[in-house]
């Protein structure tokens, strides 16, 4: 795959029956983008972490929780989960979607 060619997103995350798919497309000076796709139903358990992270939804639907608030994120939105505060996320319809991890160096 040439590095500097354009991603075709979409093609890149097949969705899967039942699972829960993840993609790694970059990492650099603490920055760490990864492509998912998770079918209806699968989910990502609560945890926190140090740095804050940004949640953009390609196409589906995610139920993203923080703290105690569930926020639903559909394709063409955005969600920031701030550090140290405990986030969880589902997949209310099959759904593709982009983490990026801000690190700070």
């Amino acid at each position: 795959m040439d590095a500097n060619a354009p991603l075709d997103l979409l093609a890149a995350a097949p969705l899967v029956p039942g699972a829960n798919v993840s993609r790694p497309l970059h990492e650099a000076n603490g920055c760490k983008i990864v492509l998912f796709a998770m079918d209806a139903g699968q989910a990502i358990s609560a945890h926190s972490v140090l740095f804050p992270a940004l949640i953009q939804v390609l196409e589906g639907e995610l139920a993203v929780t923080i703290g105690d608030t569930e926020h639903r994120v559909t394709g063409g939105h955005a969600q920031l989960l701030p550090d140290g505060i405990p986030h969880a996320v589902r997949a209310v319809a099959p759904t593709r979607w982009l983490l990026t991890l801000m690190r700070r160096p």
